[in-house]
């Protein structure tokens, strides 16, 4: 019994000092930095009720302006440690690789740290801009009570829609974005 003991004694340290977990071998999160760098490009129009904001892309960190350019703006706020965003993630995903072309997309990064947020969209193959907001100023703004939350920003700046619950599917925000922005995507 003492041998089996000190063998798991001293695989449980071996693991503890490497940066992989010892049930799957992928790398744990955390160890090192994430390699997850899509850079953001700023709005030309301020959005109503967050006005002019800047906050750092969370894929370069480079000063970005929030708002919409001259395409539709769908605003996506989310943060690694919600449960119910993790959900979301892939499902605001698939509508961006299927209507970024003809609807912009923004990720907010809602009181998380930067690291996780990389962590985050890393994990879940995020290939839309994201930006940092640590203060929650935009989800403040946009009047959104908790996380997850969407916004349909028309290009003029204006909120066509918002949506302050969990659950939104690739279909839903395509239903929304026509019904908001009076465009036909699918």
């Amino acid at each position: 019994m003492r041998r089996v003991l000190t063998a798991a004694a001293a695989l449980f340290f071996l693991a503890a000092c490497t940066n992989e977990s010892p049930e799957t071998g992928a790398s744990v999160p955390g160890t090192e930095d994430p390699t997850w760098a899509v850079a953001c490009a700023s709005g030309a129009t301020p959005i109503e009720g967050v006005g002019d904001l800047e906050l750092d892309c969370l894929g370069d960190e480079a000063s970005t302006v929030i708002g919409p350019g001259e395409k539709p703006l769908v605003v996506v706020l989310w943060a690694s440690w919600c449960g119910p965003c993790q959900a979301e993630a892939p499902e605001v995903e698939a509508f961006f690789q299927q209507y970024g072309d003809r609807v912009d997309v923004l990720g907010v990064d809602t009181a998380d740290t930067r690291k996780e947020g990389r962590w985050f969209a890393e994990d879940f193959g995020m290939t839309f801009p994201s930006v940092s907001d640590p203060d929650e100023a935009v989800r403040i703004g946009l009047g959104v009570p908790a996380l997850p939350g969407v916004a349909f920003v028309n290009p003029d700046g204006t909120v066509a829609e918002l949506i302050a619950e969990p659950g939104v599917t690739a279909e839903s925000l395509t239903e929304t974005a026509e019904s908001a922005f009076g465009l036909e995507l699918a």
